[in-house]
């Protein structure tokens, strides 16, 4: 008579191990699939904290979008105002800078 560890093959258990995991993925794969159909089905189901997070992230880009878009404006308000100070006349000719030395505003 032959003994236990004779009569048994570790490959045995192997060709019984490989189906099993193969059919639990399928399974499971399934259950998921089924799962993910029926949230697509009705939307009312989805998680409300993924809701309530997409919602904020929106919030979030559009007030960068808001600034983004009110700096242009702040800068060409900026502009408009620099614009409207007059400016000083430059002299052209020498004789017109010495005269300019001389005026009252410009002495020392």
């Amino acid at each position: 008579m032959r003994s236990l560890r004779e009569r048994w093959d570790p490959v045995d258990l192997t060709w019984l191990l490989i189906p099993a995991a193969i059919g639990l993925f399928g399974l499971r794969t399934a259950m998921i699939a089924r799962r993910l159909k029926a949230a697509a089905r009705t939307p009312s189901l989805a998680d409300p904290r993924a809701l309530i997070e997409a919602k904020a992230s929106l919030s979030v880009h559009r007030d960068h979008l808001e600034s983004a878009l009110a700096s242009p404006r702040a800068h060409l308000e900026a502009a408009k105002g620099l614009s409207r100070i007059p400016k000083a006349a430059v002299p052209h000719s020498r004789m017109d800078r010495m005269v300019e030395d001389f005026l009252p505003d410009r002495r020392l």
